[in-house]
């Protein structure tokens, strides 16, 4: 097993982030400078919650950070980040994660949504929910601090359709044009790493707290021993889904060419090929 560099653990690393924000205060008033409101508390409904949901698939999703506020506005507050920084394989390519944020969005949202009915509301109780994603690029190519997205009519855009869901995305790479000075020095600390104020600083002193924390260490090394295995484990799922897709694209090759050759009939090519009479059909 490879040696790790705790010094090279940041606020951006995913388990890290998770860790820094059960700090309360910290936690509390990161949401005020991203929504510009005043909230008295918070109650976390489990850092890192997973959420299963069998009515809508037999996956499961983890929360980073998972709050309500004494309204009972729920938010979702996720770090996603792409390329080395990426503790994810999946999330390496950064192409790749900025095409399916907004659907990865829905699904959060979903899901919450499905939570929230589980502990016994009715769907006229749902109440307000964010997804926020703190963002090392752009996600949108627009060089927007920040991209606020909420329904609304097309016809008329001063129609919201009320559905109390809103996704909020951060451009960490767009610092210098948030207007608000609490955030812009935030995005900059994720951006660069370099603490400007109280808040970052505080942040900042938080994160070493936790990572020269040993107890904190045993279970980061747990943590990224069972991520490698889930890895390695849908790495094999992907090979061996590349495999069958080749195989069928051999056998639907050679069921075109007996079709061309006109010798055997669809049922007589689907039982030498293996594949369903109504694709051999369609060819």
């Amino acid at each position: 097993m490879k040696t790790i560099d705790w010094d090279s653990l940041t606020f951006v690393n995913n388990y890290v982030f998770q860790e820094v924000l059960k700090n309360k205060e910290l936690c509390k008033y990161l949401i005020e400078r991203i929504l510009h409101i005043q909230i008295k508390d918070i109650r976390y409904l489990i850092a890192e919650r997973h959420i299963n949901s069998a009515r809508i698939s037999s996956k499961s999703i983890r929360l980073d950070v998972y709050v309500e506020n004494q309204e009972g506005t729920v938010l979702d507050i996720e770090m996603q980040v792409t390329g080395d920084n990426s503790t994810v394989y999946f999330d390496k390519d950064e192409a790749t994660v900025i095409k399916g944020l907004p659907l990865r969005t829905r699904y959060y949202q979903s899901l919450i949504s499905m939570d929230m009915l589980k502990q016994g509301m009715k769907y006229r109780e749902l109440r307000k929910s964010y997804v926020i994603f703190i963002c090392t690029f752009d996600p949108f190519g627009k060089g927007l601090p920040m991209y606020h997205f909420t329904y609304r009519c097309k016809e008329d855009n001063t129609l919201e359709m009320g559905d109390l869901t809103e996704n909020i995305y951060l451009n960490a790479r767009a610092a210098d044009k948030a207007e608000d000075a609490a955030l812009a020095d935030f995005l900059c600390y994720v951006n660069s790493g370099k603490a400007g104020s109280e808040f970052t600083q505080a942040i900042d002193a938080e994160t070493k707290r936790v990572t020269n924390d040993e107890e904190w260490r045993e279970r980061y090394v747990t943590w990224e021993m069972d991520l490698k295995i889930i890895q390695e484990d849908a790495e094999k799922k992907g090979e061996k889904k590349g495999r069958l897709a080749g195989k069928k694209e051999k056998a639907l090759e050679i069921a075109k060419s007996l079709k061309e050759k006109g010798k055997l009939s669809d049922s007589e090519i689907a039982e030498v090929t293996a594949l369903p009479l109504c694709e051999v059909a369609a060819l």
